[in-house]
Parts: structure tokens; sequence; C-alpha cells
């Protein structure tokens, strides 16, 4: 609020000041209007020249009317009025500081001099000397009380001094003497949301409305007061109404889109923003947020569109470059994001989420000794026992158990306390079909950490495979569920551990439940063609199985097992 304030003080200043274009009626030799008496006479010289100076501002010739005034001036020294003339056309030559010097010593001859005290005010206030500012607009009102502009304006320089008692009782003053000066309403209101009275704020907000309901900028305050005081839904309904008052109030749309982002509103923050963007089609953070709203909805070539915009503004923008990368990387374009990740690595070769995705994307396109040098990078700048864990899994899909084993082991040195690095390792001994090392692994996981439910899962669904512990099998998977009741992994845990249990009606329930959250797993398909077989239905199990095997890809050795089961399966139908 304190730039509304200032917006304000330099809108009057360039205002006042612009008043002074026209032709002014008095003439430049008559004597002010004040008690003293000025020694001056007409003077047809000084007058020629002035209408030349007047007739040249008309013009916007800025020089020939200062030469002119200043020409008149020497026909007639004495006219205040002239020297302000004169002062005024050097402010707008932006001779600044001998407009200044004019006015200061044109009141030392007359103090009382309201065009001149009115314009002195407006050049220190543009020179935000405001203390000497202030004193001026006070000696304003002294000699003249009804000027009602000067109140206004004294009150809010008041406020900018922090001097806010002083401002709104001034404010106040104004009121009473033109309670429908919108201005003054709606100033009050901006000194009251600068003190942080925000009730107050909001009532003189709300009078500025009843005399224009129009005012957008009284919208866009009352929507600020509404966000305070996190009453989203009004200052959504303030925001739009501004916004429609005035297209061009794009701190309303600004706003507006940011609480529409908070309220996860996606769709609509994106209608704004994409409207802000075709007003403001240079504002690089619009299409930046745009970007990331594109992105977060899962429309990523868009994101690409915006974020690749901001890039050509900004190409050292690292995160925007981070974000368009992981774009790339969700639609598979798996060397492009590889070449932007690579842009980052060069302005800042220690980035470590760029080095995870470059390694990871190394992995998901079997470029594994890349994936491997690049874990070693992160490692070597900073290790982090999941960075091991990740090196490890590589040597798993190269089917180097033993250097798998080898990682997590040194990694267990640097970290024994570490869940998850005994649980990969357990994973490992799984590999190597070592049980009881698996399971003693996974339940060293389990005891670090009672709620690691992918080892709880582990654990309970190796026992289920094997026949074994039954029971604890139940309670382990039970438990991994609680902490991650829509996994659906851990639901077809559950189902088999039922199968296995012999409950093969609570088996089929879990098991096509688990499909909801991973229905392109082809294990599930087969445990599900397992209970039918069980439940006496053949043809269902055959089906199951048929949809296993379109699935085979997902996990390495089924699609022999599962074949094995369909020509088994259609023999014994075929035989019936």
């Amino acid at each position: 609020m304190k730039r509304i304030l200032t917006v304000f003080l330099i809108f009057f200043t360039v205002t006042a000041c612009a008043g002074t274009n026209g032709i002014k009626k008095s003439s430049p030799v008559s004597t002010p209007k004040v008690k003293t008496t000025y020694p001056s006479q007409v003077n047809r010289d000084a007058y020629y020249y002035y209408i030349l100076g007047v007739q040249a501002e008309l013009k916007r010739k800025w020089d020939d009317a200062l030469a002119y005034y200043q020409k008149a001036a020497e026909f007639d020294p004495l006219s205040p009025y002239l020297k302000v003339q004169i002062a005024s056309v050097m402010l707008k030559r932006g001779k600044v500081i001998e407009a200044t010097r004019e006015m200061e010593n044109l009141l030392k001859t007359y103090p009382k001099y309201l065009p001149a005290l009115k314009l002195l005010g407006q050049l220190y206030n543009g020179q935000r000397q405001r203390k000497k500012a202030i004193e001026i607009y006070k000696r304003i009102i002294q000699v003249d009380p009804e000027d009602t502009d000067s109140y206004l304006f004294l009150g809010v320089l008041y406020a900018t001094e922090k001097k806010y008692d002083k401002s709104i009782k001034l404010l106040k003053k104004l009121i009473q003497k033109k309670p429908d000066s919108l201005m003054a309403l709606y100033y009050l209101g901006a000194v009251y949301f600068d003190y942080r009275k925000f009730d107050q704020a909001e009532e003189y907000y709300k009078k500025t409305l009843n005399i224009k309901p129009d005012f957008d900028a009284a919208l866009f305050n009352l929507g600020l007061i509404s966000e305070i005081k996190q009453d989203y839904k009004q200052a959504i309904q303030y925001y739009k109404k501004a916004s429609e008052i005035n297209p061009h109030n794009f701190d309303a749309k600004d706003r507006l889109s940011r609480i529409y982002i908070r309220e996860n509103r996606i769709k609509e923050a994106i209608d704004v923003l994409e409207d802000l963007s075709d007003q403001l089609p240079k504002n690089i953070e619009l299409h930046k947020r745009l970007g990331l709203l594109y992105m977060d909805e899962g429309n990523y070539d868009k994101a690409i569109n915006e974020l690749r915009i901001v890039l050509s503004a900004n190409p050292d923008d690292i995160n925007t470059r981070y974000f368009l990368s992981l774009c790339l990387e969700e639609l598979k374009q798996y060397d492009l994001a590889i070449e932007e990740l690579n842009k980052i690595l060069e302005k800042d070769p220690k980035n470590l989420k760029a080095l995870l995705h470059l390694a990871y994307i190394y992995s998901e396109t079997q470029k594994y000794d890349d994936a491997l040098k690049t874990y070693d990078k992160l490692i070597e700048i900073k290790p982090q026992p999941q960075y091991f864990a990740y090196k490890s899994m590589i040597y798993v899909r190269l089917k180097k158990l033993n250097t798998a084993e080898a990682v997590l082991k040194e990694a267990i040195k640097r970290y024994p306390d570490n869940d998850d690095l005994y649980f990969n390792l357990g994973v490992v001994y799984e590999k190597m079909k070592d049980f009881e090392r698996m399971e003693e692994y996974l339940k060293k996981a389990i005891e670090l950490n009672p709620e690691h439910a992918d080892a709880l899962n582990y654990l309970g669904y190796s026992y289920a495979e094997k026949g074994i512990k039954l029971g604890e099998a139940l309670e382990l998977i039970q438990r991994a569920l609680k902490l991650k009741p829509n996994s659906g992994y851990i639901i077809d845990s559950l189902g088999w551990v039922y199968f296995k249990l012999g409950r093969y009606d609570e088996a089929l329930k879990e098991l096509k439940r688990a499909l909801k959250y991973v229905e392109n797993d082809p294990v599930v398909y087969e445990h599900i063609g397992d209970v039918y077989l069980k439940l006496g239905e053949p043809e269902k199990a055959l089906d199951y199985y048929k949809k296993a095997l379109k699935f085979h890809e997902k996990e390495e050795g089924i699609k022999e097992k599962i074949e094995k089961k369909i020509r088994s399966l259609e023999m014994k139908i075929k035989s019936r």
C-alpha cells in the first residue's frame, strides 16, 4: 500500500504541474490576491511576450516558451505570476533544480503567493524532499483554509512519513468539508491499510464504492484485505470485478491467479494468466508461471512452449531449464532432456538435481555406464545413502549382484542406521536366492523403521510366496497397507496371502481392487487367474492369464511361466 500512496504523490505532482499548460486568464502583470501589496504596473511589452510564451506552450515548444516568458519578465521583473510561468516551463524541460530555486527566491518576496507555494510543494515532492513539501502544504492551508487539494496531498505526505494519526486527522477534516470527496475517502482507506487497521480501511474503501461503484482500485484493495483475512472466496469476487471493470488492472488479475493456484483451481488460474500473457506478451514471469501451471496440469507440450519463451529471454535461468528438462523427460524425449540437463551442468557442474535426473534418464535408456558414472559424481560431490541405493540397482539390472551387494555394504558402513540401505540389500539377496539373508536384512530395515511400508510388504509377500509364516505375512502386509492404503502392489500382496490361506473369495476381491491402481501389472492378472482356477472357473482363469501375457515385459521371467500355464489350461479345457 505504500506503493499506492507513492503513486498518488507522483500522479498528483504531474497533473498539478500539467495544469499550467493552459492560458491564464489573469494578467501576468496583475497583483497577486494576497494581503501584501506588490510594486507592479501593466506593461505592454511584457504582455506581448507573455502571449507569445503562451502560444509556444500550446505548441509544446518549451524552449521558445521559456525564452518568451523570461523576456516578458525583463519588462515586468516584479510579476510573481511570470516567475511561476518560468518555473513551470523549467520543470517541463527537466530543469527541476532551477525551477525550485526560482520558486524559493520568489517566496522570499511574496511568502503567501499560492501558485508559487503549490508549485514549490510539487517540486519538493518530486525530489522526495517530503519534509519540505509538508511544510509548504501546511503554509498553503494557512493561506487558504478552503484549498481541499492541499488537505488531501498533505494527508498523503504524512502517511508516507508514517505519521498516520496526523494523516487520518487531516483527511477526516477534509471529509467534513467535502463529504463526497472520492479521493479523500479512498486515501483515508489507503492510510488505514498502511497503518494495518484493516477494518477501518475496508469501511472507507466501501464508502468510495457507494460514490463510484466501478472504482476498480478500491475493489482491488478490498480484495487485498479479504486475502489478509483469509476470506479467499470474497477476495476472488473483488478481484474478478476489478478486472472486469478495468481489463488493464493487471495487479487484480495477478492476485486472482495466485488465489486460484492456492485453491488448486489450476484451470481457472491458467485462464487468467493466459489473458494476462496476451496483454503483456513480453512479461517473462507470466510465461514462466504459465509454464509451471501447464506442467502441473500435465500439459507438457504447452509447458515446453512457455518455458522455451522464458529461456529465449533468460538463457541462464537454470531453474526454468530444469523444469523444461522434466517436461521433456515426462514426454520421454530423453535426448532433448539430456541436452537441457547438460546445459545446466555447463553452468553449474555440481547441480545435484540435474545430475540425479541425468542418471535416471541414462538408466531408463539403458545407458548404464553413463548412469553409474553420474551416480559416482553425485557421491563424490555430496554423498547420500540414496545415491548408493540407486547405483546398486543399476548393478542389479546388469545382473552384477555381487557388485550391487558390495556397493550397499560399503554404504551401510557409512550409514549404519539407514533403513533403505538394508531394504535394498534384502532385495539384492532375494535376487541371489538367498532367503535367509534377505529375511535378515528386511527385518533389520523394519527394526530401524517400523513404518517402512515397502520392507513390510516385501517380507510379507516373500513369506506368502514360500507358503510359510502366513499369519505373520498377513500381519506384515496389513501394516504396510495402513501406511500406503492406495498401493496396488500391497493390495495384491494382501490378496495373495489370502490365496495362500485358502480364503479365495477374499483373495479375488482384493486382487481385483489392486487392478484399479496397477492395471498393467502382469503379476496381478496372473494371481487372479490362479484364484479363478482354485474356484473352478478355468475359462476365467485362462482369460486373466492371457491378460497377464500382454504385460509380460514389466516382470522379468514371467512370460515363460504364463505361457506354460496357458498351454496346460487350454489342453485341460479341450479335453473336457
